[in-house]
């Protein structure tokens, strides 16, 4: 799955060995930038590589699962899925 957060976009994996899920979570991150934000594979797997932060969690599970997640400030320009999260962002803060 890939999450948004105000502050960075997130990339998850889960699968056994522990080397399988950090690959998925790393390689979601590279194919997302470049969907999203037009870098070539090269560039998005150097940002992935040079500026990711990959906290490990769930560790004790079936599963391992890793994520990888990079801030959004070091992002080029772009928007991920039409800019929903603002859009959700702005209704729930209208709502609030």
């Amino acid at each position: 799955p890939r999450l948004e957060s105000d502050t960075h976009l997130i990339s998850t994996g889960s699968a056994r060995p522990l080397e399988d899920a950090f690959r998925i979570a790393q390689l979601g991150l590279v194919d997302w930038l470049h969907r999203d934000f037009g870098l070539s594979r090269l560039d998005a797997y150097q940002l992935a590589t040079q500026a990711s932060e990959s906290p490990l969690a769930n560790v004790c599970d079936a599963n391992y699962t890793c994520v990888a997640k990079l801030r959004r400030e070091w992002l080029p320009p772009g928007s991920t899925h039409r800019d929903a999260h603002w859009r959700l962002r702005e209704s729930a803060r209208a709502l609030g």
